[in-house]
């Protein structure tokens, strides 16, 4: 009966974000979007970001005094067979260096275990793990609304120790201006709102 009654308040909070989503209107962009860099010369991108993305994030490390791109991510869901990576981050490794970047930049990838929840905070631990001595900050690129909450998961992961800034590459389908004008638009931005109010929840976690 607990369970139940629990269940049920998870629900109705996350109805209520929704609504204040909706509400929000386009003003909630900005605050999922969240782009806040600081002062650093590492560029953590998440593998999972598309091409132009992921040409975004170069295109942004030059002009930003950026000399290491980490690439996080872990197990592709698919077509893995097909290609010579097992996972996202060194998946996005080699594009990089595909793209001529490994000369500019030292490029390393970081993969993560295979979870079924929690796959952001996932890469984060094995960023950590792998990262010795720990900078003293570094920057995380993902897509758009996403941006937030993987921004939070990796600042939580990496405590006190590291700051963590924030880079929202812009998606392919849609932008900060008219997201609201495409379907594709409408559920990565609800979406991504419904979620970010989920993580506020106890037990909740990207």
């Amino acid at each position: 009966m607990k369970r139940n009654r629990r269940g049920g308040w998870r629900w109705l909070v996350l109805v209520f974000l929704a609504g204040l989503a909706i509400m929000a209107g386009r003003g909630v962009y900005p605050f999922l979007a969240r782009h806040a860099p600081v002062a650093t010369d590492i560029l953590v991108v998440e593998g999972w970001v598309g091409d132009d993305q992921l040409r975004q994030a170069a295109a942004w490390a030059a002009s930003n005094g950026v000399e290491k791109i980490l690439a996080t991510g872990g197990p592709i869901e698919t077509g893995r067979w097909l290609a010579s990576w097992e996972t996202y981050a060194d998946m996005t490794k080699a594009r990089l260096e595909a793209l001529g970047l490994g000369e500019r930049f030292e490029v390393a990838a970081f993969p993560a275990q295979p979870v079924r929840r929690g796959r952001t905070r996932e890469s984060a631990r094995a960023l950590r793990a792998g990262l010795a001595p720990l900078p003293s900050a570094f920057n995380l690129a993902s897509e758009g609304p996403h941006a937030r909450r993987s921004w939070r998961a990796f600042r939580d992961e990496f405590g006190g120790d590291v700051q963590v800034g924030s880079v929202a590459l812009e998606p392919t389908a849609f932008g900060r201006r008219d997201w609201w004008r495409c379907s594709e638009g409408v559920r990565a931005v609800l979406g991504e709102a419904i979620a970010y109010g989920y993580d506020l929840l106890p037990g909740g976690g990207e």
